[in-house]
C-alpha cells in the first residue's frame, strides 16, 4: 500500500505538467462564483481605508483572487497580499496573476501547520485572512491548533477571518472517500466543514456561517473533462475514467447523478467568519 499524507499528495498533483486549470475550472468556477454572489466585498474591503493587508492561506493558483479582483470597484484600497502555499508552483502561478488593486507582497513556500511559527515571529496583523477550499490537508488533531493560529494573525477587533471549506455531505466528500476505498492508499480524509465547526464550538470562539448549495455540471459526452474534474477530485491522476467505469462502487455512485444529458454533482460549502463578527461579510 502506498503510503502518502495529503498535502504531498496535493503537492504533486499541483505541478505544472499534472493540472489542467482550464478544465478544472470550467466546472469548479462555481465555487468561487456562489461564494460571490453572497460575499459582501464592500464591508470586507472598505474604501474607509487606503491600504488593508490579506493573507492567503492555501492560496493555490489564484483564482478566487483572480475573480475577486472583477468585482471591486475603482475605488477599492490598495491590498497587500501575503500567499503561501506548500507548492511553489501555485506560488508561481499566484504572484503572475495579482494585479491592482492587489499589492504582491511576502510568498511563503509552507503548508498551514507552520504558521504557527512563522506567526510568532513576525510583529504585524492582518485585516483580512481567508482560507478559500484549501483547508483539507492535514491532521484533524491540529485543527485546534490552527484555528488559533488564524485568529492570532488578524488585527485585534478589527480582523476579519474567512474558512470556505466543503461540508461532509458534499460529492466532493464522497467520491474522494469511494476511490480510497477501491484504491486504497494511506491517504488522511479530506477534512470537512462539520470538523471546523465543532472546534469552533468546542473553543468557544465566535464565529458565524453560512451553508452554500449548488451543483457540478457535466455533459455525460464529454469524457475528458469528467476525467479531468475526477482526477481533481481525488488528487490522483493514476487511474483513467475507463478502469473508474470497470469498479462499481465508482460506476453506481458516479452514474446516480445523471440527469438526462448531464451529470449533476450536488456540493454544499460552508463559508465561515470569524474574528470580527459584530459585522456579517456576507448576505
Amino acid at each position: 500500500m502506498t503510503t502518502l499524507n495529503s498535502t504531498e499528495r496535493a503537492v504533486a498533483f499541483y505541478a505544472e505538467d499534472v493540472l489542467d486549470l482550464k478544465r478544472w475550472f470550467q466546472v469548479a468556477d462555481t465555487d468561487y462564483l456562489t461564494l460571490l454572489e453572497v460575499l459582501n466585498l464592500k464591508t470586507l474591503f472598505s474604501t474607509k481605508f487606503k491600504h488593508l493587508r490579506l493573507l492567503d492561506v492555501g492560496c493555490g493558483t489564484g483564482r478566487f483572487p483572480e475573480l475577486v479582483r472583477t468585482k471591486l470597484s475603482a475605488t477599492s484600497p490598495i491590498i497587500e497580499f501575503d500567499f503561501l502555499d506548500p507548492s511553489a508552483y501555485c506560488l508561481q502561478m499566484m504572484r503572475e496573476s495579482l494585479m491592482p488593486p492587489y499589492k504582491a507582497c511576502l510568498a511563503l513556500n509552507i503548508g498551514v501547520e507552520s504558521l504557527t511559527q512563522w506567526g510568532e515571529d513576525i510583529n504585524f496583523r492582518y485585516d483580512i485572512v481567508w482560507a478559500i477550499h484549501s483547508l483539507y490537508f492535514f491532521e484533524e488533531k491540529k485543527i485546534p491548533d490552527v484555528i488559533q493560529t488564524l485568529y492570532g494573525l488578524l488585527k485585534p477587533e478589527t480582523g476579519v477571518g474567512l474558512i470556505y471549506i466543503a461540508a461532509r455531505d458534499s460529492f466532493y466528500m464522497k467520491i474522494f472517500d469511494a476511490y480510497n476505498n477501491v484504491f486504497p492508499t494511506k491517504v488522511t480524509p479530506y477534512l470537512t466543514a462539520e470538523q471546523f465547526a465543532s472546534v469552533f464550538d468546542k473553543e468557544s470562539l465566535s464565529y458565524c456561517e453560512k451553508r452554500l448549495h449548488f451543483y457540478h455540471e457535466i455533459n455525460k459526452k464529454d469524457s475528458h473533462l469528467m476525467e479531468k474534474y475526477l482526477h481533481k477530485c481525488v488528487l490522483d491522476e493514476s487511474q483513467p475514467l475507463e478502469t473508474w467505469r470497470q469498479q462499481p462502487a465508482l460506476h453506481d455512485l458516479i452514474d446516480s447523478y445523471q440527469e438526462g444529458e448531464f451529470y449533476r454533482f450536488p456540493q454544499t460549502l460552508v463559508l465561515f467568519q470569524f474574528g470580527d463578527t459584530k459585522q456579517k461579510r456576507y448576505s
